[in-house]
């Protein structure tokens, strides 16, 4: 699922979990010294897969952090340990960054939302239909998204590209759909909003957000990608291949723009939440802009407001972004009741941080955790649960097939992933164990997939 710049999507195929009851009221908060001990635990868990080199996690609680640690390699060759200071490339977590960025315009009266592309980029062809500023904030513009092409992701995206250059790879296809009508993750329409920064303050995107966010914030350790600069404490990114760990591959600086292209640590993206759900960022009214789920024509929301995911986790409400980027994953979520934030970064890009932010938050709100058990099937079993099956409402069908005694699955356009079987008709998603399986007839013939607060029917096809 990684592309150039990937995240957790409020649609059916995202690696989210199972909503759960509401944390009892009888539950008690772990001591800061409790959960760093469980944070530890789980860290050296995530370490020992193959896939992993190295890890940073901050945690905040009522807008101090209480928790910032890195864990493995943030450089494998040179074996260097990652900390809390380690920078890693956090790809789409950059977007919400870039919208609050468009929201001060919109504060000082410089940019609508409502306003059509062309207002402020006259250069940027007429489509079929309009599309708005708030059209390329909520993806739904219509807007290919350039990263979708293989040929440029494998080839192009290592080269150092203007932006007109890289917006010429897009710039002339025609909408996918009439704007507002359809939900479409698009980094083409993050990387023009990028563009209009740029057009409206005079200054490149990179200065605005430093002089505009990061130095007023005091976010030392964050700051826009560069090959040449000499960045101290940046991370080695990783990709998993053939059974092997191995450095991932060149990108240019520019290629992500404001889709994807900044650098932080764990513990700057916890103080800039902080930061963005107390004003100082954009004002109240801008942040309940930003974190209302956008609505399509037809009035169904999206679950995406402008650079957030907006929905529910564990009956609470939760604002989040992840992202995967060449060599790296991250994902930042936070519980606005709970004043609670989880930033994870990651340095392998087949590593699932939403996973362990999930833990993570769990774990500093008292909530168990699910350990899920890894049982071998017998001859009958792997008969009975093997096969292609279709989804009743999802277009996408999902082979399960067996290798050394487990059960694997591999979905439509995605990668094989493993499955934990827990006895009887259910297995758990090796990815994120609150996903499960579990089949309905004797027969197994059907059976429900439990995932992102969902219930998905498949039916067996062969």
């Amino acid at each position: 699922m990684h592309g150039l710049m990937t995240r957790v999507s409020p649609g059916v195929a995202a690696s989210i979990t199972v909503a759960a009851s509401l944390l009892p009221a009888h539950a008690e908060l772990p001591t800061d010294a409790e959960l760093a001990a469980r944070v530890d635990a789980a860290a050296i868990k995530i370490l020992s897969q193959p896939r992993a080199a190295g890890l940073s996690i901050a945690v905040g609680r009522s807008g101090k952090v209480i928790l910032a640690r890195g864990y493995g390699m943030a450089d494998v060759e040179w074996s260097v340990p990652a900390t809390a200071d380690t920078v890693f490339r956090i790809g789409s977590v950059t977007k919400q960054f870039t919208a609050a960025a468009i929201m001060r315009l919109v504060e000082a009266g410089k940019v609508s939302l409502d306003a059509t592309v062309q207002t402020y980029l006259p250069d940027f062809p007429v489509k079929q239909w309009p599309v708005t500023i708030r059209h390329l904030l909520t993806h739904t513009s219509g807007i290919w998204s350039y990263t979708d092409d293989s040929t440029f992701m494998t080839r192009d995206a290592s080269l150092e590209l203007t932006p007109d250059e890289l917006i010429a790879t897009f710039k002339d296809k025609p909408l996918e759909f009439e704007p507002g009508t359809r939900y479409n993750y698009s980094n083409s329409a993050y990387y023009l909003l990028g563009s209009v920064i740029e057009k409206i303050s005079g200054k490149p995107y990179a200065a605005f957000v430093q002089e505009e966010f990061f130095s007023p914030l005091g976010l030392t350790r964050t700051r826009y990608e560069s090959n040449g600069a000499i960045i101290p404490g940046r991370a080695q990114g990783y990709s998993f291949r053939d059974g092997t760990l191995v450095n991932d591959r060149p990108l240019g600086a520019d290629v992500p723009g404001a889709a994807g292209s900044l650098l932080s640590t764990a513990t700057d993206l916890v103080n800039w939440t902080t930061a963005l759900t107390t004003g100082k960022v954009v004002t109240p009214d801008s942040f309940i802009e930003m974190t209302t789920s956008a609505t399509l024509n037809d009035g169904n929301p999206t679950g995406y407001g402008l650079g957030l995911e907006v929905d529910m986790w564990e009956g609470r409400r939760r604002f989040a972004h992840g992202g995967g980027i060449f060599g790296f994953t991250s994902r930042l979520i936070t519980l606005p009741d709970d004043e609670v934030t989880v930033a994870v970064l990651i340095n392998s890009e087949s590593m699932n941080p939403g996973t362990v932010a999930d833990t993570v938050a769990r774990l500093a709100l008292g909530i168990p955790v699910f350990e899920p058990k890894d049982l071998s099937l017998s001859g009958p079993e792997i008969d009975r649960f093997s096969g292609v099956f279709a989804f009743d409402d999802i277009p996408m069908e999902i082979r399960l097939f067996e290798r050394d005694g487990k059960m694997w699955a591999q979905a439509t356009g995605q990668g094989e992933t493993q499955l934990y079987f827990q006895g009887g008709d259910e297995f758990r998603a090796s990815f994120d164990p609150q996903v499960r399986i579990v089949f309905e007839t004797a027969s197994a013939d059907v059976f429900t997939l439990h995932q992102g607060g969902g219930e998905h029917r498949a039916k067996r096809k062969k």
